[in-house]
């Protein structure tokens, strides 16, 4: 078989590898930037072209046709090596500033993504080039596939789009101890060890003896926690609320700076709510962190309630419902 479509496939693999490594890096400004105008319209036509360049290659270099026609195989193979290389360059050419952090992001770990499985198949291709008895499959045909779908949904969908998808995630991470903690606040000495941090099953008599001295004392205690626990699980409540209109209302005249800002805030925000009723929970007790979280929740929710709200100046019902949320929730 031809020497140069071994050096081609050789050099294929070199090439994959070294633009993972330049993917995974600040090294992506040095990469030489396309100047086309619609930089996301091209990478969407570039992607439909690697899949399609990507299924002639795995047909091409089945072992028995590999044999017949090298010349077919090479031009296949330069193909796709050519739109991989015009693929990075419109990813260089992309700005943050321009689609927002997250989709930026985004379409640069999707891009990763493509670039390693075509050094994936790479390595296949130089296996089956080098051992003519090599009757394997080309498995990473399929992973570059996918890739090339996921990579075409993510920029079908847009910025606003992976946002929605983002602000979807929080929400399950917000439901998925909110029954439990909701549970709790009726009654905090209800689970002695919500977490399962303890592996006692039994307690030192003494220890037990004066537990009962102390339960009127703890009693007392207990009326202020789950007057505060009923208040902050209101609160969370709001959230989920508020965190559930973001999903659905935002325009897409959402600039890329508020999404990035809506982004940064909804994702402190669960985190801080997790935090918090873990803390609480697990302190049966108001303490200055447990308050510092729930202050930082309200803060950053009433920030996110206000940044909607300017995104539907243009639209007096939806601004309201903002309005009215904040005023809700200090009340």
């Amino acid at each position: 078989m031809s020497t140069d479509l071994n050096a081609l496939i050789v050099s294929f693999r070199d090439a994959t590898q070294y633009w993972v490594l330049s993917l995974g890096s600040d090294k992506i400004s040095q990469v030489q930037a396309s100047e086309v105008a619609n930089p996301l319209g091209e990478l969407l036509n570039l992607t439909k072209l690697i899949r399609a360049h990507t299924t002639k290659v795995g047909i091409i270099f089945k072992p028995e046709t590999l044999k017949k026609e090298p010349t077919t195989a090479y031009n296949t193979l330069e193909k796709l090596s050519q739109t991989l290389i015009l693929t990075i360059s419109v990813i260089a050419q992309l700005k943050p500033s321009d689609i927002s952090v997250i989709f930026y992001e985004e379409l640069l770990s999707q891009t990763r993504q493509l670039i390693e499985s075509s050094h994936e198949l790479a390595k296949e291709l130089l296996l089956i080039y080098e051992d003519d008895n090599d009757e394997g499959r080309l498995v990473s045909v399929g992973k570059v596939w996918a890739n090339c779908d996921s990579m075409t949904k993510v920029i079908n969908d847009g910025a606003l789009g992976l946002l929605t998808e983002k602000i979807k995630q929080s929400i399950v991470l917000v439901d998925d101890g909110f029954d439990e903690f909701a549970e709790w606040t009726e009654n905090p000495e209800s689970v002695d060890d919500p977490f399962g941090f303890s592996d006692d099953e039994e307690e030192d008599g003494e220890e037990q003896l004066g537990e009962k001295e102390e339960q009127s004392e703890e009693e007392e205690d207990n009326t202020e926690l789950i007057a505060y626990a009923k208040d902050s699980l209101n609160k969370i409540k709001l959230v989920k609320l508020l965190l559930a209109s973001c999903k659905k209302s935002l325009p897409k005249s959402t600039t890329p700076a508020q999404i990035n800002e809506i982004y940064r805030l909804q994702k402190s925000i669960v985190i801080h709510i997790d935090e918090f009723i873990v803390d609480l929970m697990l302190e049966r007790a108001v303490t200055s962190k447990v308050d510092s979280l729930m202050t930082q929740i309200s803060t950053e929710s009433k920030s996110l309630a206000k940044i909607v709200q300017a995104i539907h100046v243009q639209d007096a019902k939806k601004s309201a419902w903002y309005k009215t949320w904040i005023t809700k929730y200090d009340t």
